[in-house]
């Protein structure tokens, strides 16, 4: 089960939102302000967050913003009365995964939802999957330079082993007899 924190200010938003989402298997933990959501965020995990923007206090952008920096697996969805482009641009541009009107509908919301946490799963394993082939990246790199190295040591083995032959000829050559050819 999904643990989504619901922060907003009004009380019974807060717990129709919560009602609502319970409803469909998702546990809720609800906040009132911005201070009291970074206290539940420090008690466990959340896959998401429904962050309303205006609050008394820290703005809703700030703690979004707080939010995707501290604790990059938690995704978030605004949540707003405000029905304003630019506010709604500054928070996707934040990484909110989405901007959501009061009054809005269950569907809306549960849409809304399914989809954050799609894409939150979905950035998850890119970003293990790009891990992982990083890490492939560094063995194999560290494996071609040992190949490489090796390679040049017996390429160096081989010039000092030519030289002696060569030597060595040289030598046999100086001590040949003129009667013996």
């Amino acid at each position: 089960m999904e643990q989504i924190l619901i922060v907003d200010d009004e009380v019974p938003i807060q717990r129709m939102l919560g009602r609502l989402l319970e409803q469909y298997g998702y546990l809720c933990t609800l906040a009132s302000n911005a201070q009291e959501a970074r206290l539940r965020l420090g008690e466990k995990e959340f896959a998401l967050i429904l962050c309303d923007v205006n609050m008394p206090g820290e703005s809703g952008l700030d703690l979004v913003k707080h939010v995707l920096t501290a604790y990059p697996h938690t995704a978030a969805v605004m949540v707003t009365g405000l029905d304003n482009p630019e506010l709604a641009g500054a928070a996707l541009e934040i990484g909110a995964y989405g901007y959501i009107l009061k009054p809005f509908e269950s569907n809306e919301i549960l849409i809304n939802v399914a989809n954050a946490l799609r894409r939150r799963k979905l950035e998850i394993e890119n970003r293990a999957h790009r891990d992982r082939l990083e890490l492939t990246v560094l063995e194999r790199t560290s494996a071609l330079r040992h190949a490489v190295e090796s390679l040049e040591r017996a390429e160096k083995e081989l010039r000092l082993s030519r030289e002696e032959t060569i030597q060595r000829l040289a030598v046999a050559a100086e001590y040949r007899g003129g009667a013996t050819a």
